[in-house]
């Protein structure tokens, strides 16, 4: 166990995949927050706000608590994660589990409680499917990729369904958005990392195909029909094509589409990957953020 002062608070902080945790906040908010967003039947609840967004971070940050237990021995053998909890002796493996549960638990059961049994059911839906299907699955098959997609476009659906009861036309966009969007994403790295996932033992696509071109491939297949939805959003309520979100959803997308196509290139591919990464990363807060903003506004 590291003696280092402060330490192992850190090391329970990041238990919980913090970025990745409070990615799952803001698409859970933004699916809230745009969903009939002017609607006196369903207006905005303090109190269910409170608990979507809470409870979003604790499920959340379970998940990644236990995902980083069942994987601490991956972990150790990979440059990029062998300093983490688990395999740095920071946190003993059996504190981890019971600290991740105890944290799912807790958001799960906020979300059922405090927003409504739909919204806490996709919570435990998006926890299962995480921890059950995508986790043991990147082991196994380079289709893990499409499988933890699911997990992670979940959070709108619980926004919406959290303030409606139900899940809306807008609802179901976000959650096409981000499917599409976490392939491009995940393929970068994918590039930028494949020693370490060969080290780990992931089937990821650059596992079994080095030289990118099968990552690339599915960057493409995925980011098209992301665009089309954005599109789709755009067309279906801002018709007049005067709105912000239309303007900056069309130049984030074709920022993220161009490097992409440069991904495609076998002479580019490594070069682009990390500009492609962190394109990805910012797409999805701006277009989000600007798209909650012109609902509402």
């Amino acid at each position: 166990m590291s003696e280092r002062a402060g330490s192992v608070p850190a090391a329970y902080w990041e238990l919980t995949k913090p970025r990745l945790s409070f990615l799952s906040v803001l698409t859970s908010l933004a699916g809230y927050f745009c969903s009939d967003p002017k609607s006196t039947e369903h207006p905005v609840n303090a109190a269910v706000l409170v608990s979507l967004a809470l409870g979003t971070a604790l499920a959340a940050g379970g998940c990644g608590a236990v995902n980083m237990w069942w994987e601490s021995e991956a972990d150790a053998k990979m440059e990029r994660t062998r300093n983490r909890p688990i395999p740095a002796g920071i946190i003993r493996p059996g504190a981890a589990l019971l600290f991740g549960m105890l944290l799912l638990t807790a958001g799960v059961t906020l979300v059922w409680l405090g927003a409504n049994p739909l919204a806490g059911a996709l919570t435990a839906a998006t926890a299962f499917s995480y921890l059950f299907l995508y986790t043991p699955l990147k082991t196994l098959t380079s289709w893990c990729t499409l499988v933890g997609s699911l997990p992670g476009a979940i959070p709108p659906i619980i926004g919406t369904a959290a303030k409606l009861g139900h899940v809306d036309h807008m609802g179901w966009l976000l959650f096409a958005l981000l499917f599409c969007w976490q392939i491009p994403h995940f393929m970068a790295l994918a590039v930028m990392c494949r020693e370490d996932y060969v080290r780990g033992g992931f089937k990821v696509a650059t596992v079994d195909d080095p030289s990118g071109r099968s990552a690339s491939i599915w960057a493409l297949a995925f980011i098209l029909p992301m665009i089309v939805v954005a599109g789709s959003i755009a067309t279906h309520f801002f018709p007049d094509w005067s709105s912000p979100y239309v303007w900056v959803s069309f130049l984030a997308g074709a920022w993220f589409f161009k490097l992409t196509l440069e991904f495609a290139l076998p002479q580019r591919r490594a070069a682009v990957a990390k500009p492609l990464f962190i394109a990805s990363i910012l797409y999805l807060p701006v277009v989000l953020l600007t798209l909650t903003l012109n609902r509402l506004f």
